[in-house]
């Protein structure tokens, strides 16, 4: 059964505890996510080793609490984080910001970091094109004066109907929503209505998408950063991936061909909701043998 927990790391910080013995295992959501993206796997992962799913600073049940929701800030509670409460190196699994977190974590700190398990990780444009709709949840933000104000506008909007709010987002996210299962659809709405009465929540996705725009634009740069990872990888990406081009995740293998890529054809931005199954059999297979690299096509 998970166990809520509120850890002290300079300011609270929600922490879910899946169980699971051995190897431990560390959940790292996406911007505008929280612990509930990983309630299709989070259990089934406990066969693994001892998972533990974290909110993020002004994601989820963590507060800013006079934090910054930077992608650095981020990085550096991940690492307080694996530095205190974790019995040894972990396997960090990022989806989305938070693979991007789990890479920054991993060139910072090799000794805390087992291993990575990238989904759909924040990555450089590498084949530009035009989706209306990411560019409404995610152009905006960038844009000094507008960013805080429309998100402000779309929680509004979200206290008054959260299940609208929810489907659009999971239209964004997901090739089919439909493969959500219900019962983590309701989490996802749980914490929706949740994070629509926290005052935080619009500047806290500002903030982080700002910063994450910040790292990917610099492509040169983030390549030598990749270059520098001990850490071996496992990158899941599916095919139909609005946020994320897949054309990115080959770039990135390309840059380390010794990781190895998994896409997942006719999914999104979040396999492990949209395809946990799958998912699931790729990422123990890989951990059996994390050394396993090659590229899929």
């Amino acid at each position: 059964m998970p166990t809520s927990m509120e850890l002290d790391i300079a300011g609270p910080v929600h922490v879910v505890d899946h169980g699971g013995t051995g190897k431990p295992i560390l959940l790292v959501h996406g911007l505008g996510g929280s612990h509930v993206n990983w309630s299709a796997v989070a259990e089934p992962l406990t066969e693994l080793g001892s998972v533990r799913a974290i909110d993020l600073i002004g994601f989820g049940r963590t507060p800013p609490a006079d934090r910054s929701s930077a992608v650095d800030s981020q990085r550096d509670l991940v690492q307080a984080y694996l530095r205190d409460h974790a019995d040894g190196p972990a396997v960090l699994v990022g989806n989305s910001m938070g693979g991007l977190i789990s890479m920054l974590v991993a060139r910072a700190t090799p000794e805390l970091v087992d291993s990575l398990v990238l989904v759909g990780p924040a990555l450089p444009v590498v084949r530009p094109r035009v989706d209306a709709g990411v560019l409404r949840r995610l152009a905006l933000p960038l844009v000094p004066g507008l960013g805080p104000r429309s998100f402000r506008n779309a929680y509004e909007k979200a206290i008054e109907n959260p299940e609208d709010f929810l489907d659009e987002m999971l239209g964004v996210v997901c090739a089919d929503q439909s493969r959500i299962r219900p019962e983590d659809r309701e989490q996802a709405l749980a914490m929706a209505r949740e994070r629509v009465t926290m005052p935080w929540a619009g500047d806290a996705f500002v903030d982080a998408a700002r910063s994450i725009f910040r790292i990917v634009i610099r492509g040169r740069t983030f390549a030598r950063r990749v270059a520098s990872i001990e850490a071996p990888a496992l990158v899941v990406h599916g095919d139909q991936d609005r946020l994320v081009d897949v054309a990115s995740a080959r770039w990135l293998i390309r840059q380390r061909p010794g990781w190895r890529l998994e896409v997942l054809e006719g999914i999104g931005h979040v396999p492990q909701l949209e395809a946990p199954d799958q998912f699931l059999e790729i990422v123990g297979a890989w951990l059996a043998d994390p050394t396993a690299g090659a590229a899929a096509s």
